[in-house]
């Protein structure tokens, strides 16, 4: 196996190919999908997007994507009706993961102004999540209490 490092460049009269050290840049690392093998084409095990602007709007893309899968499984899981709390609390994992993915993979590449909003909407749904799961133990708690009140001796 190589273990050489290319950076395709075009430009209009350049057609070549030149070595390259990318992992000595800072850029956005992409991963192809898994499972996808294409007989005529090149084997590539990950991109990296140097370029700011393009950086930020595959950032940006992708998290909205993971953000609308997010609310999918939150709607999903507000329309059952669940007596134990586990899908809440499921949820509010699944709010905590994409918030830790903000932080850590995708705050360096988008905007101020796109992070702190996609962190508002996180905090938004975080709360309701929390104000479902407090009244569905204030509930259990309030029944617990009428029956025991009815079994004393």
């Amino acid at each position: 196996m190589l273990d050489k490092k290319y950076l395709i460049v075009k430009e209009k009269n350049d057609k070549t190919i030149t070595y390259f050290e990318y992992d000595k840049m800072e850029g956005y690392d992409l991963s192809p999908k898994k499972g996808v093998k294409i007989e005529d084409a090149i084997n590539v095990n990950k991109i990296v997007i140097i370029n700011p602007s393009l950086a930020q709007k595959v950032a940006k893309k992708k998290l909205d994507l993971k953000f609308r899968k997010l609310l999918q499984l939150l709607n999903i899981i507000f329309e059952t009706d669940d007596d134990t709390g586990t899908a809440y609390r499921e949820g509010l994992n699944e709010v905590s993961k994409l918030r830790m993915e903000l932080l850590n993979k995708y705050r360096k590449h988008l905007e101020e102004e796109e992070a702190s909003l996609m962190e508002k909407k996180l905090d938004i749904l975080e709360q309701e999540l929390k104000l479902r799961l407090y009244y569905l133990e204030q509930n259990y708690q309030n029944e617990y209490s009428n029956s025991m009140e009815g079994k004393s001796r």
